[in-house]
């Protein structure tokens, strides 16, 4: 007998996506400390959030050599 094929279904949004005002007055309620969560997803972050850096400095550092190149 073959098995049934099923698929994961994307989440559905629903209503206009929201941005965070970091630097606003208002309390974030919705949004766990950093303590609170479990400690597999603080790895996956901490590792997402180095990756960037890194990526993003050396992003920095090959457009200062294209630019040293340049005259002006």
């Amino acid at each position: 007998m073959a098995k049934e094929r099923t698929e994961a279904h994307p989440p559905v949004w629903r209503g206009d996506p929201q941005q965070m005002d970091l630097f606003g007055s208002e309390p974030h309620t919705n949004m766990p400390a950093w303590r609170e969560l479990p400690r597999e997803t603080r790895a996956t972050l901490t590792s997402l959030m180095t990756q960037l850096i890194l990526e993003h400095s050396q992003a920095s550092r090959t457009s200062s050599a294209m630019e040293a190149g340049h005259d002006f």
